[in-house]
């Protein structure tokens, strides 16, 4: 008991006795406290000017302070004030000393007492101060949170995305959006508006806050910097790389900074690109090592994007269609076009600006303030230095010198120019030495070479077949009128006709459109000794046939001062004296007279280096036996010589190194081998055995009896071909390998053996007059049409199906897009039997006619594998009770039992007397079909 009284009573004591101490503490070293606290004071003032001088330095960098620092410094300056005070009453209390010995007890306690507490203030307020920066982190300049600041020029940001460019735009958006898409890439001629374009993708991309979390940009440029394209991304990023001074370290810093975080989705958008650019020297991840980051790029060259940057998708950025450029120049010329003589001015400016905003916005900014004169000036002469260094810079571009000759030959012919002719032309001028073992290496050649120019935008082509390409006239104006390769290399054609006689006669390619009398005898009394082409064309380059009366006679033109002329081209010309001249031209490699009135070739045997020879179109009666003395021949063109009745024996057995003969609408009377009349100045069929090279033909041959008696014709081996035996007629697909036979009881001509390796790679077959070969058209070819796309078989009696499979599952005609079939009296089936997923799955256009033993088309049955059937047309089918009838328990529909074909546009059934309905169960039951044509007819 008493052990707990005295615990009890001491720790009452303890407490009793510490708050004394304490407070007596205050009075006996009321001195000492003051002395901590000037001291802490001092402390608390370095600190507070540290911290000063950071936050000053994070404002000059227009950082936010952190609001912590700022209720930091609130409560330093709080305590501050409180010790100032202290401090001062101490002073004060000093001064008020009794005889300035006895100090007065009470105010000792009260300053002790508040120094005590404001030293601890200050020793707890100090480590609170040590922040590791006193501003908020910013966002990386390329975080996607808002709309940034663009620095653009005016000329940039006045192209927006017009009306023609919206569905572009959209398509550029589709791709970022795209996962699969790593690369995407944008090319178009210098000025059309890249740039801007690629603003806006970002723009927009920030405004809507989608798809990437950080959006850096720069420009490469033809001198590519690797430092300064690191630091713009690096600035994007909020990546500081000055303190990394290597090359390497550089690029691994960026490209881990670019991979640390893999849920973030980065863009990165390099302009401007003028060849590759190395992303693993610059730190950008690509390939599998990509993860959230995706580049867009933009090039004047498509073959950069594809070949060096390995885009998975590109865009080609074209000009402004002529009511935006028109609208562009406006809104820059602004109320000038108030006055009608410049308006009218004005929409012949920006007809010749190619849609360039560049150009645009360059010419209007010019006139804006100029006279009517200057406006006028203008249409003859639109800021040439400018177009000038848009074309030579691609022009620089082009990797071969014969790809640069081909670009000024296009721009000597101007504007859209046949693919063939620039074939012709570039071999005369050898510009495919290097792949001219064939012609058809020659052609492949020149595709390419095409597409290098096409890719760079110099020219533009008309789509995937590419028969034509188009150059524009801007172009060809400048290639004309600059001097592209040197001063003595000069160029003429109607765009720039202005040489003096001393520089025209240094040109070494001429090209004239409608110019004849005496502007054209003025400038055949020059002497061209550099001229290697000379092409003269009085209805242009590609005009259509004219009558015989519209051709001019051009009696003055003489080829004596031209003897290095390797090409000639002569178009709606009637010659006079083809005799007198050119006999000369001993280099001449390829020659083209069509469409014109000459009344004897037989000097063209002279000309021994002749590759290339037409006369398509031409009035000519007889081919003379002198054309067989061109050994080096390689290539004739008498298609649409619709006079030339004669063709002397020996003309075409002599040229042994033909490759490539056309005679569509042309002579067709071929003379039998035992046939051969007395006298008989016709050529035989015969004599095309000795063309042992040939890879193309074009022939007809009217009467398909000759062929029975002729066996190993050199058909077999062609590469393209349209052969029209027989006068037959029917439909055309251009560019396909075609064979039109009109038979009539020669059905064994089928059989022979160069028939069938020639039906082998049939793409478009006409069949007539069939009457006993075949019950099975899909047979007619032993081995099958691996390549047929088109098949038209009509009045043939003899066929029962078009495909029979009764003992083996079969594939046929898969590639197959078209099926015509008329007046097949006997035709049962489409398919008689089993057929594999693949027969007919490409089949866009069904045409049936007159076939009145034919109850359904069951082949369509799988519709889900017929979606590609845009054309529909069943008439006169007597006996027809339905289009489609499915197998028992295999008709593939939807629950609701719905057919829907989606792509058919055109339905036309009519004369079906027994029809019931499009389409039925095998039990009889029909069911709906539903359609999206915009054409149809019923009765």
């Amino acid at each position: 008991m008493w052990g707990i009284i005295i615990s009890v009573t001491s720790k009452v004591a303890e407490y009793l006795v510490a708050p004394v101490r304490r407070h007596c503490g205050y009075v006996i070293f009321s001195n000492s406290y003051i002395r901590q606290l000037k001291d802490e004071v001092e402390n608390l003032n370095d600190a507070r000017v540290g911290i000063q001088r950071s936050i000053d330095d994070a404002q000059n960098n227009m950082k936010e302070i952190k609001r912590e620092v700022d209720r930091w410094k609130n409560k330093t300056e709080t305590v501050a004030d409180k010790a100032r005070r202290v401090l001062d009453d101490d002073r004060r209390a000093n001064r008020t000393r009794f005889c300035g010995w006895l100090p007065n007890p009470k105010e000792r306690y009260c300053h002790g007492r508040e120094a005590r507490k404001t030293v601890q203030a200050i020793q707890a307020l100090i480590p609170q101060g040590k922040f590791e920066r006193v501003y908020y982190e910013s966002a990386p300049p390329g975080h996607v949170a808002s709309p940034p600041e663009v620095n653009s020029s005016t000329s940039d940001r006045v192209d927006t995305i017009t009306d023609s460019r919206a569905s572009f735009f959209e398509g550029i958006m589709n791709a970022l959006d795209d996962e699969k898409l790593k690369v995407i890439g944008i090319y178009g001629p210098g000025g059309v508006g890249k740039t801007t374009l690629l603003e806006e993708v970002q723009k927009k991309l920030r405004n809507e806050k989608r798809l990437f979390h950080l959006i850096a940009t720069t420009t490469v440029s033809q001198t590519q910097d690797l430092k300064k394209i690191q630091d713009d991304i690096a600035y994007a990023l909020s990546l500081d790389l000055k303190n990394t001074p290597s090359e390497v370290g550089r690029r691994d810093l960026l490209f881990r900074k670019l991979q640390s975080d893999p849920t973030k989705k980065v863009l990165i958008i390099l302009d401007d690109l003028w060849g590759p650019l190395d992303l693993k020297a610059v730190g950008i991840p690509a390939g599998d090592e990509s993860r959230g980051c995706k580049l867009l790029l933009a090039s004047r060259f498509k073959d950069v994007l594809e070949q060096k940057m390995h885009a998975d998708k590109t865009f080609r950025l074209e000009g402004l269609n002529n009511d935006e450029a028109f609208r562009l120049f406006e809104k820059i010329v602004g109320d000038k076009l108030k006055d009608e003589e410049l308006k009218a001015i004005a929409a012949q400016v920006v007809e010749k600006l190619l849609g360039l905003p560049l150009l645009i916005i360059s010419v209007a900014s010019t006139l804006k303030y100029s006279r009517v004169s200057a406006w006028k000036n203008a249409l003859i002469k639109i800021d040439e230095p400018k177009i000038e260094t848009i074309v030579k810079l691609s022009y620089d571009h082009l990797e071969s010198e014969e790809a640069r000759s081909l670009f000024l030959l296009c721009g000597l012919i101007g504007g859209t120019i046949k693919v063939e002719l620039l074939l012709g032309l570039g071999m005369g001028l050898g510009l495919f030495e290097r792949f001219n073992d064939t012609i058809e290496d020659s052609r492949d050649r020149l595709n390419t070479m095409l597409d290098s120019l096409c890719s760079v935008c110099l020219l533009q082509d008309d789509g995937d077949e590419m028969e034509y390409v188009t150059i524009h006239d801007l172009y060809s104006e400048v290639v004309v009128s600059t001097p592209f390769r040197s001063q003595n290399s000069l160029m003429m054609n109607n765009y720039y006709v202005s040489w003096p006689k001393e520089k025209l006669e240094k040109c070494w390619a001429i090209c004239l459109d409608n110019d004849y009398g005496e502007s054209l005898a003025e400038k055949m009394r020059c002497v061209f000794p550099n001229l290697k082409i000379f092409m003269l064309s009085q209805l242009g380059l590609l005009e259509e046939p004219i009558h015989r009366h519209d051709v001019r006679d051009c009696c003055g033109l003489d080829f004596t001062s031209m003897e290095q002329l390797q090409v000639l081209y002569l178009r709606f010309i009637h010659i006079t004296n083809l005799r007198s001249s050119i006999g000369i031209l001993g280099n001449l490699h390829s020659l083209y007279l069509d469409y014109c009135i000459v009344d004897d070739v037989a000097i063209l045997g002279e000309l021994k280096a002749l590759q290339i020879l037409s006369l398509a179109g031409s009035q000519i009666s007889k081919l003379p036996k002198e054309i067989g003395e061109l050994k080096n021949l390689r290539s004739l063109n008498l298609d649409d010589c619709d006079l030339l009745m004669i063709i002397e024996p020996g003309s075409l057995k002599g040229l042994v190194n033909l490759e490539e003969l056309y005679m569509r609408g042309s002579f067709c009377q071929w003379i039998v081998n035992d046939e051969i009349p007395a006298g008989s100045c016709n050529a035989r069929l015969a004599e095309l055995k000795s063309l042992r090279k040939l890879a193309s033909l074009e022939i007809s041959i009217h009467d398909p009896t000759v062929l029975l008696k002729e066996d190993d014709l050199p058909f077999g081996t062609l590469i393209r071909f349209w052969i029209n035996i027989g006068n037959a007629y029917g439909r055309g697909f251009r560019g396909l390998r075609t064979m039109k036979l009109q038979l009539e009881g020669c059905d064994g001509i089928l059989s022979k053996k160069w028939v069938q390796k020639t039906l082998q790679k049939t793409q478009h077959l006409y069949l007539d007059g069939l009457g006993e070969f075949k019950e099975n058209a899909h047979e007619l070819c032993i081995r099958g049409f691996t390549q047929l796309k088109h098949l038209d078989i009509q009045n043939s009696p003899s066929i029962k199906y078009i495909v029979n499979s009764l003992n083996d599952l079969l594939t046929a005609f898969k590639d197959l897009e078209s099926l015509f079939l008329e007046n097949l009296i006997n035709l049962e089936k489409i398919c008689n039997g089993p057929i594999t997923p693949d027969c007919f799955s490409k089949l866009k256009v069904v045409c049936i006619k007159k076939c009145h033993q034919l109850k359904n088309l069951r082949f369509l049955s799988g519709m889900q594998r017929r979606v590609h059937l845009e054309e529909i047309e069943i008439c006169e089918c007597d006996s027809l009770q339905a289009i489609i009838i499915g197998d028992a328990g295999k008709v593939e529909v939807a629950v609701d039992d719905m057919i829907e074909l989606p792509n058919v546009r055109r339905l036309d059934l009519r004369k079906l007397p027994k029809m019931m309905s499009f389409c039925t169960r095998a039990e009889g039951a029909p069911i709906q079909v539903t359609f999206s044509f915009s054409e149809y007819k019923f009765l």
